[in-house]
């Protein structure tokens, strides 16, 4: 049946950000023929692309081979070129799409020419009709042919030439034009499905990898999948792996990721410039097990992307790891250069010499394990094999050889120079392998084989000597030393770590899901703030501009504020609830209200308490002659405020809250957090607001618990280690005054709280004893109490 209506898809190859985009391939296909397919699904009469005159002759072939048709007009005037085809075709609706979006979505467009039409028979003439709110790239536009005609007469806009739509929606006195909100199916606006840059293509390929990852499909994909893909972590923030292709630094790295990085919607980073000359075996090879071509990326994405970056590069240089900025993240493996601190997360997998080496998590039975072993012990050594990663930089494999034949001139002798396929599962061939410290020693290992090492560096020396290896030093190479080392008892290593069922692949997942801070005051992304300590769920920093210790990397979940923070919780962690806890929470109020008042030159004291949880310090602020306003996010507990303590509160989130629509009040003579300021990720903003809502000399107080306590001094580790997970950062007092002048305030007083006989380790002394009331007026002398609370005053406005 007749509709009337033509399928018009525009496309140029000239595009500046990403030339030729149109025919990029995404799977089998290019752009433009997902564009296509996609479209074939809304009913129309004719399918054409648009063109220009120079792109003519590299789309027909596809364009035609789809099933379309091809016309070609100006350039730069698509409106032209749209209207010179309407005249010809003579169609009364168009059903605009552009060839930049492989992912559109047919049902929208089906739905929105059946809106559009159903428009016009309703007797309320519509000319123009898209849907908003699609992923961004995933619209098609409705409009009437002749309208469109007119339009072109009407307008003289380079704008509207270019875009073809503006020229009748930047019209509305002339043309009437519906912008419908999409249905909820469609609507995602936050998600960016088009390809107009490197980083969109690559994006749009890890999506493709995703939605096939368990088999091709020839057909369009349906709006759900494609939703589902463009939302998963895989595709919002896809894994680059940066293995180190680099002539001297053997191929372990590139073979360990390329297995990692088969049937997975990561990508490998290989730059043009690269000097390993085994790199084109090694990706036949991994093409061969499963690897897409399209996961080789020789470009960096920009900032637009947010990949996960997983560096195995051995060392990786300062220059390497800024060119990584960008990222959401960057995880290093057995990284061993000095500039490890530029990574949020690191791994080691290959056993280090640095037993203090400060990595977040170590896991040899990640090494790769050969699935072939030698079922019968070696008596003899009949067949042997040398092999030094594949390159052999050093020159080692001749001397070796010449030796080997003369001292086993019954064995044969295989030295491998070059990568061979799949050498894992051929090791257990050998009944000796002289190889490197390195992965393939380990596979050896572990396939049962006699194991020597040669070592060319005292750092290897070192290392085979840690774990067991019969080893012989590069410049030690003799027969003697060689008639030693396989009379050696450690030829057949023992140090068999027991395998775990996990993989590299799961176990980047799993820290590529973590969450990535900064710090909470000065809000840069500096990779080169000092790492002050790292474990397997979270990673410190210092901040080297203003001194803050924050949690900069964590793979812990954030808390919610809820009732059974308060309950639940609380009393895991101190034995009561905080309800029950109530008068002793209060106590201490007293004491920090008495403080405030004497540090207050105002009769006036209206004081606002942000983060009050169930009010004991409203209440005790109140007995010190306070008028108490209070907020917090637990909206229970700003109920408990309200009703039962009868003080005004509300609930809201710090520093979005309007205290003059909430209280009436705009400016407060004080304001306290205790227990609250670590918990902000931004405090910028929060230190801002405090100084926007607190009289020009207010006093500012809060608490917090003390990098500088004894606890920290002890024991760094162990008291970051055990730091809550929702603590994003860690005062140290001394350096207080220098952050909060930045805000208009200055520091009057500084009061060590937190001393505990117990936490004094090295002294043995009972909490009211002699010894205990020396040591606690040291500790407060000091400020060694593991927490701090301190007051300022507002200076000035900022």
């Amino acid at each position: 049946m007749k509709t009337k209506r033509a399928v018009i898809i525009q496309c140029r190859l000239s595009s500046s950000r990403l030339k030729e985009k149109a025919l990029l391939k995404i799977g089998d296909k290019t752009i433009l023929e997902m564009a296509m397919q996609a479209m074939l699904k809304v009913k129309a009469d004719r399918y054409f692309v648009a063109t220009d005159e120079k792109s003519l002759p590299y789309l027909k072939p596809v364009v035609l081979n789809n099933g379309y048709e091809i016309f070609a007009g100006d350039l730069n005037n698509v409106l032209d070129r749209f209207c010179k085809l309407i005249k010809k075709i003579k169609v009364d609706t168009v059903i605009r799409a552009t060839a930049d979006n492989p992912f559109l979505i047919y049902e929208a467009a089906c739905q929105s020419v059946d809106e559009f039409e159903k428009l016009n028979k309703s007797g309320s003439p519509c000319e123009y009709f898209t849907f908003s709110g699609l992923p961004h790239g995933s619209g098609v536009e409705i409009f009437n042919a002749n309208s469109l005609l007119l339009a072109q007469k009407l307008t003289d806009s380079s704008y509207d030439k270019e875009h073809v739509g503006p020229a009748l929606y930047n019209h509305p006195e002339k043309f009437k034009c519906v912008f419908a909100k999409a249905p909820s199916g469609f609507k995602h606006p936050q998600l960016r499905t088009t390809v107009d840059t490197y980083s969109d293509y690559l994006r749009c390929i890890c999506a493709y990898n995703h939605l096939t990852k368990e088999k091709k499909q020839s057909k369009p994909f349906e709006c759900e999948k494609i939703i589902e893909a463009f939302s998963s972590k895989e595709v919002l923030n896809p894994v680059i792996y940066i293995p180190s292709v680099q002539k001297g630094h053997g191929t372990g790295h590139l073979r360990r990721i390329l297995n990692a990085c088969t049937g997975e919607e990561s990508f490998v980073y290989i730059p043009k410039n690269h000097t390993l000359k085994e790199t084109e075996g090694l990706l036949q090879e991994a093409y061969e097990k499963g690897l897409r071509l399209s996961q080789i990326i020789d470009t960096l994405p920009d900032e637009s992307l947010q990949p996960v970056y997983v560096t195995d590069c051995f060392k990786t240089s300062k220059e390497q790891y800024s060119s990584l900025e960008n990222g959401k993240c960057i995880l290093s493996i057995d990284e061993g250069s000095e500039n490890k601190d530029c990574s949020d997360y690191l791994l080691d997998i290959i056993p280090s010499a640095d037993e203090n080496k400060n990595v977040n998590y170590f896991n040899s039975s990640l090494i790769e394990k050969p699935e072939n072993i030698r079922k019968t012990p070696v008596k003899k050594i009949q067949k042997a094999l040398i092999c030094f990663g594949g390159e052999d930089p050093l020159k080692m494999t001749e001397p070796v050889k010449n030796i080997l034949e003369k001292i086993l001139p019954q064995a044969e002798i295989t030295c491998i120079t070059n990568p061979v396929k799949n050498l894992k599962e051929k090791l257990y061939q050998y009944d000796l392998v002289v190889t490197h410290y390195g992965l393939t020693a380990f596979e050896a290992m572990y396939a049962k084989c006699a194991v020597l090492l040669l070592c060319p560096s005292k750092l290897h020396e070192r290392l085979s000597k840690k774990y067991s290896f019969a080893y012989i030093p590069f410049n030690k190479i003799t027969e003697q030393n060689f008639e030693a080392a396989l009379k050696n008892e450690n030829l057949f290593c023992k140090n068999i770590i027991k395998t775990q069922k996990t993989s590299l692949k799961t176990v980047v997942k799993t820290i590529s899901s973590g969450i990535k801070n900064t710090c909470p005051v000065c809000r840069h992304n500096n990779m080169f703030d000092k790492v002050v300590f790292r474990n397997e769920n979270r990673t410190f920093r210092s901040c080297s501009t203003c001194g803050l210790i924050y949690f900069s990397y964590t793979l812990e979940k954030e808390k919610t504020y809820e009732k059974a923070y308060f309950f639940e919780d609380y009393k895991k962690q101190y034995g009561k609830t905080y309800e029950e806890d109530f008068d002793s929470i209060k106590k201490h109020g007293l004491k920090r209200a008495s403080i405030i008042n004497s540090l207050c030159r105002t009769k006036e004291k209206n004081l606002f308490d942000i983060g009050c949880a169930y009010g004991p310090f409203l209440s005790a602020a109140y007995d010190k002659g306070f008028v108490p306003f209070g907020t917090d996010i637990c909206e229970p507990a700003v109920k408990y405020v309200k009703t039962k303590l009868q003080y005004p509160a509300c609930t809201g989130v710090f520093p979005q809250i309007d205290t003059g629509k909430e209280f009436g009040i705009s400016e407060f003579d004080v304001c306290t957090m205790w227990y609250v300021i670590e918990h902000f990720k931004d405090l910028d903003s929060v230190l801002q607001k405090v100084n926007s809502i607190l009289k020009k000399n207010g006093i500012f107080a809060f608490s917090t618990p003390s990098g500088s306590g004894i606890s920290s001094r002890l024991n760094k580790d162990s008291f970051l280690a055990n730091s809550p997970s929702d603590h994003y950062s860690i005062w140290l007092p001394f350096k207080a005054n220098k952050v909060l002048k930045k805000y208009g305030f200055k520091v009057i007083k500084i009061v060590s709280t937190g001393h505990h006989p117990e936490r004094f380790t090295f002294i043995k002394c009972k909490k009211n004893g002699f010894v205990w009331k020396c040591i606690d007026k040291i500790s407060r002398l000091f400020m060694l109490g593991d927490t701090v609370e301190i007051y300022c005053r507002k200076v000035r406005q900022i």
